[in-house]
């Protein structure tokens, strides 16, 4: 444009010539995001059982729900093969039978162990009879389950040990016990004193944290879902990712609901995201 041209400009035209944007610069493309090929669910029943009323697979005893954590990681879209091999009353002497499933190409695992080490059908059994009986269930299982709890993180290092072994490229993701009760008011629990439910809130965050420090331990990851423990059996059914009977929420008594797999899911999901 010539300077007698801008002369003849408006004072507004004579502006936007001078202030014309140039051409937008191009977005720079975002990282690939990171897929795994061969995920392998390794566990106990807090990772295989989802809905009571839902399909299951593999062996009948397993109650390995289609709806479960794993089958939900499965469906991820970051996921493009895998196993479940998660079975109800594992423990850590049968994860070598389950670890037949990893292969050298193994690139992700979840694993759900060590509950029932320490004799969590115990515990819930009598927590169940203690909704109807005068029992005192910390009295009764308090010294059987410390001892167990003492030897657990030996156990939970060689669990590690054969996965790293096994699957040396894998990312391991240990994922933690959802919380069954929790401190304060809890109408489903109005029979069991205060106290004893403090003994089963101890007792989870205790197991928790062996389970957290094995994983740091062993260069794997621990995930448990945020605020987990504001979804016990003591929230409203709708609210709840454990329950007590399951009748309310579709879940298998003592174990995670639907909801709570969901749950998981997505702690999963977050973790692989990072």
């Amino acid at each position: 444009m010539t300077f007698r041209a801008l002369l003849a400009l408006p004072l507004a035209g004579l502006l936007a010539a001078c202030t014309a944007p140039g051409p937008a610069p191009e977005a720079e493309p975002g990282p690939e995001p990171v897929t795994y090929d061969h995920y392998v669910a390794l566990g106990d029943s807090f990772a295989a059982m989802g809905s009571r009323s839902a399909t299951t697979t593999g062996p009948f005893e397993c109650f390995r729900s289609v709806d479960n954590y794993p089958s939900l990681v499965l469906a991820d879209d970051r996921v493009t093969a895998g196993e479940d091999v998660t079975c109800s009353s594992a423990v850590t002497a049968d994860i070598p039978g389950q670890a037949a499933a990893l292969t050298p190409d193994t690139d992700l695992v979840t694993l759900s162990i060590g509950g029932n080490d320490i004799r969590f059908g115990e515990i819930a059994a009598c927590f169940r009879r203690a909704l109807t009986e005068p029992l005192d269930c910390p009295t009764l299982l308090d010294a059987p389950v410390s001892e167990q709890l003492t030897t657990l993180p030996g156990r939970l290092d060689e669990v590690h040990a054969l996965i790293s072994e096994t699957s040396p490229d894998a990312r391991v993701i240990g994922t933690g016990y959802l919380p069954l009760v929790a401190s304060g008011e809890c109408p489903e629990l109005a029979t069991i004193p205060e106290e004893h439910r403090a003994w089963a809130v101890d007792l989870t965050d205790r197991i928790n944290a062996v389970v957290r420090e094995a994983a740091e331990r062993n260069d794997a990851e621990f995930v448990l879902p945020t605020d987990a423990s504001a979804h016990s059996a003591c929230a409203e059914p709708g609210e709840r990712w454990a329950d007590i009977s399951g009748e309310e929420t579709d879940a298998y008594p003592m174990h995670p609901t639907p909801l709570g797999q969901r749950a998981m899911a997505d702690a999963v999901g977050d973790q692989i995201s990072k």
